[in-house]
């Protein structure tokens, strides 16, 4: 067996290996660029405007300034219009249960103000679950919004008119 030969069938051993334990070396979906069946990757499935290199959820708000994304702080939730992603922070205890250590993304589906919750679209909440849920979080459990681009149109399976289109907003 050459050399290369045998460094490809470790490495193959290695990401198989540490994907079967739930580790960060999992495949990526082909489609978006993000571990098929995480957060992620389902948030990007939905969103064209999102880029296929933000990595793991809990620095999507850090990424998502560097490429000039208006974001908006998770106390501001006055701000937030359905659409916007929301990013839960790495391992933050919630009342839906905890985060990951890689933190948790969603599509904001709706907003109660009054209840102080916001409904997000998401997959792999509770952990391993690919199946899209709908959960209301408390306004206090997010940690921040990422902003889409001006006309950038809401996904039809999650709008209840598939011509809505976000304005953009300011950075709070």
């Amino acid at each position: 067996m050459s050399m290369l030969r045998a460094i490809a069938t470790i490495t193959a051993v290695l990401v198989l290996g540490l994907s079967a334990l739930g580790g960060a070396a999992t495949a990526s979906s082909t489609s978006t660029g993000y571990p098929a069946g995480q957060c992620t990757a389902y948030v990007a499935s939905q969103l064209s405007w999102i880029p296929s290199n933000w990595g793991n959820a809990d620095v999507w708000l850090i990424d998502a300034r560097r490429a000039g994304f208006t974001t908006i702080s998770g106390a501001n939730v006055g701000a937030v219009d359905s659409g916007d992603v929301a990013v839960i922070a790495a391992d933050a205890r919630t009342r839906n249960g905890r985060a990951s250590d890689d933190g948790h993304v969603g599509i904001v589906t709706a907003i109660d103000r009054g209840a102080g919750t916001v409904t997000l679209s998401s997959v792999n909440w509770p952990e391993g679950d690919a199946t899209p849920t709908s959960l209301a979080f408390a306004t206090s459990d997010i940690e921040g919004y990422i902003v889409p681009p001006a006309g950038a149109s809401m996904p039809a399976s999650l709008s209840t008119t598939s011509s809505a289109t976000w304005s953009g907003g300011t950075t709070s």
